[in-house]
């Protein structure tokens, strides 16, 4: 039962710190506080003695005025939680559980005790802890509304834990002028469809394809700038990294076992979770048959990519 409250309490939370900053006027302010979540779970995250984290918690959200308003916004529906749509056993059960976290010498602390509006936001993240952080992140980011600082977005991600085996030269392609997935109209008949992905430009190709893993909740993105890496899109899965090729062929032009075996080292250099080739005409035999060599390694042919227009794929 105080199990079920406590997640209970977290999603609750998550909610809460995502609906305040994505309410924001400037796109440029919910950059800074996906920044500030950024630099808050290094804290949580860090070695620190429980006085110096929170000193530099407080620090952190004192850093700028926009932080300020963000936080002084949750400590208010924070502090008046009894009017808030949670379920009445966990409105009785909060405080308690706050209560329990351990702070400063062995001593424990809850909303009230810990005193001033702006350290209920710290208390809080300090409840949320390093997972619950990132999932305020990844609530914000996937926010149509908070994607217009995409470079900034996708400078916290690169700094991502799970995203830590990454070379810091992949790093870098990632960042290199990420743009958004961009879903194309398509049309419905399968002939009409496969012509039209065969006649798309290899750069809307690549923004259609990162699309699907867009819609399927990941944070997805594209780059414009060639990378030496020859990967074309990049997506956060809660296992890893994901990096996708994308091949806009004719259909004799069939993908070769060579490009297999560049990708495959590729994806197991970067220590990524899954890779993706992506293509609107097969691979050869001996393509496939390097692929199968590798969990990691999915293609996905003409065939399949048309599959997913009509059938959602999940990853």
């Amino acid at each position: 039962m105080f199990d079920n409250q406590t997640n209970g309490f977290r999603t609750w939370l998550v909610g809460l710190f995502a609906s305040a900053i994505n309410h924001t006027t400037r796109p440029e302010d919910r950059a800074l506080a996906i920044r500030w979540l950024s630099q808050s779970r290094e804290v949580v995250a860090s070695d620190a003695g429980s006085m110096d984290k929170l000193k530099k918690l407080n620090a952190l959200i004192n850093s700028r005025t926009a932080i300020v308003t963000i936080a002084r916004g949750i400590s208010e529906v924070a502090s008046n939680y009894r009017k808030s749509s949670l379920p009445w056993s966990m409105k009785i059960a909060l405080p308690a559980t706050l209560a329990a976290i351990p702070l400063i010498g062995g001593h424990a602390a809850g909303i009230a005790a810990f005193g001033g509006a702006l350290g209920v936001p710290v208390l809080l993240l300090v409840f949320l802890g390093t997972a619950g952080i990132t999932s305020i992140i990844e609530a914000v980011v996937t926010s149509p509304e908070a994607r217009t600082h995409i470079a900034d977005i996708i400078d916290v991600i690169v700094e991502d834990e799970r995203l830590r085996r990454a070379s810091a030269q992949m790093k870098a392609a990632m960042k290199e002028q990420p743009l958004d997935p961009i879903r194309f109209s398509m049309p419905v008949e399968e002939m009409a469809l496969r012509e039209h992905l065969l006649s798309m430009d290899p750069f809307s190709f690549e923004q259609h394809s990162m699309s699907f893993f867009h819609r399927a909740g990941l944070e997805a993105w594209v780059t414009r700038k060639s990378n030496d890496f020859g990967v074309d899109g990049f997506a956060t899965h809660p296992d890893g990294l994901i990096i996708v090729q994308c091949k806009r062929n004719s259909p004799s032009n069939k993908v070769g076992r060579p490009t297999i075996q560049q990708f495959k080292g590729v994806v197991e250099e970067q220590h990524a979770h899954r890779g993706y080739i992506i293509t609107t005409s097969t691979f050869t035999d001996d393509a496939i048959e390097s692929a199968t060599r590798s969990h990691k390694i999915v293609l996905i042919a003409m065939d399949d990519l048309v599959r997913w227009h009509a059938e959602p794929p999940h990853f």
